[in-house]
């Protein structure tokens, strides 16, 4: 088994860091698995929170924890040995080219955690709404 390896670190414009990382692997004879993952560390603080949230602080860092993971893979199969170097730079450029936008944009912390914060939520909602094992 292939451990994964970081290819490269980008700083962003937002204060975040964009990591790539190899979780490629040999398949069978000369081909092989080609899987390149972007992610990216968000520190769940006052600062990093959209301002909806900012005053419910201590129950997003309770709920979510310290930091959240924001990851993306990208993978082709069965790839010649010969060509999976390259295509792990196309991957690698295609997404960078989205990095300024979207990954660098200054609301894309808070947009991330307000999602996994009412993702979180949501099963507590419904939770407290199923009356099923009460008695009348």
């Amino acid at each position: 088994m292939n451990s994964p390896r970081l290819l490269d670190r980008h700083p962003l414009d937002n204060g975040l860091t964009l990591e790539f990382w190899d979780h490629s692997r040999p398949l069978v004879g000369d081909r092989r698995f080609v899987c390149l993952v972007a992610r990216i560390a968000i520190p769940v603080r006052a600062k990093t929170l959209p301002p909806e949230l900012k005053a419910h602080a201590a129950r997003v860092v309770e709920a979510l924890g310290e930091e959240i993971i924001f990851s993306q893979r990208q993978e082709r199969n069965f790839i010649a040995a010969s060509v999976a170097p390259a295509l792990l730079q196309e991957m690698q450029d295609r997404i960078l080219a989205l990095a300024p936008g979207y990954f660098g944009h200054a609301d894309f912390a808070g947009r991330l955690i307000r999602k996994k914060f009412a993702e979180r939520q949501a099963p507590e909602k419904w939770q407290r709404l199923d009356t099923r094992g009460e008695s009348a």
